[in-house]
C-alpha cells in the first residue's frame, strides 16, 4: 500500500531519472511527460493494491515502457485508421466521378440507339415493363421486342465497354 508521503518521496526521487528513461524511450519530450505523468497518476489510482517488491526505480522503468509502448500502438492504429479513412474517401470521390462519366456515356449510347431500339430498351429497364407488355404498348411482336432489346444491348455494350470492369 503506497500512502501520500511515500507517493510524493517517489515522486520526489525518481521522477527526473522516469522523464530520462521516457525521453530515450519515445524520443519526444512532450510525449515521455506524457507518459511519466500517465504512471504516476495510474500508481496513484491504484496504491492501495500495489505492493512494489524489489527495485522502485524497476518497477517504474517497467510500466514507463510498457505505458510508453501501449501509447505507441494506440497512435499508429489511429494513424492507420485515418489514413484508411483518407484513401476511403479517395476512392469514393474516384468512384463518383467515374459514375458521372458513366451516366454521361450512358446519355451519349442511349442517344446513338434507333428510336424504336431505344425505346424498347427504356420501357424493359427504366420502366420494368416485361417483353410482353412492352409488345402491347408499342404494338409490336413480342419476337421484334427481343431484336430490338438485342440490338440495344449489343451497342450499349459496344459504348460502354471500358466501364465493363466497374460491373465485374
Amino acid at each position: 500500500m503506497l500512502d501520500l508521503q511515500a507517493f510524493e518521496r517517489l515522486f520526489r526521487e525518481h521522477h527526473a531519472h522516469c522523464l530520462a528513461f521516457a525521453i530515450h524511450y519515445t524520443g519526444d519530450p512532450y510525449e515521455a511527460e506524457e507518459v511519466v505523468q500517465l504512471v504516476f497518476s495510474q500508481l496513484w489510482e491504484k496504491r492501495e493494491s500495489i505492493m512494489i517488491n524489489g527495485s522502485e526505480r524497476s518497477y517504474l522503468f517497467t510500466a514507463i515502457r510498457n505505458t510508453a509502448i501501449s501509447q505507441w500502438r494506440k497512435q499508429n492504429v489511429r494513424a492507420e485508421k485515418e489514413l484508411s479513412f483518407g484513401r476511403m474517401q479517395d476512392d469514393i470521390v474516384h468512384l463518383s466521378v467515374q459514375a458521372r462519366e458513366l451516366e454521361q456515356k450512358l446519355q451519349l449510347a442511349l442517344e446513338k440507339l434507333p428510336e424504336r431500339c431505344r425505346e424498347v430498351f427504356l420501357l424493359s429497364r427504366k420502366e420494368q415493363l416485361k417483353y410482353a407488355e412492352i409488345a402491347t404498348v408499342m404494338n409490336i411482336s413480342v419476337k421484334t421486342v427481343e431484336n430490338q432489346m438485342g440490338k440495344a444491348l449489343k451497342i450499349l455494350h459496344q459504348e460502354l465497354r471500358e466501364y465493363l470492369n466497374l460491373f465485374f
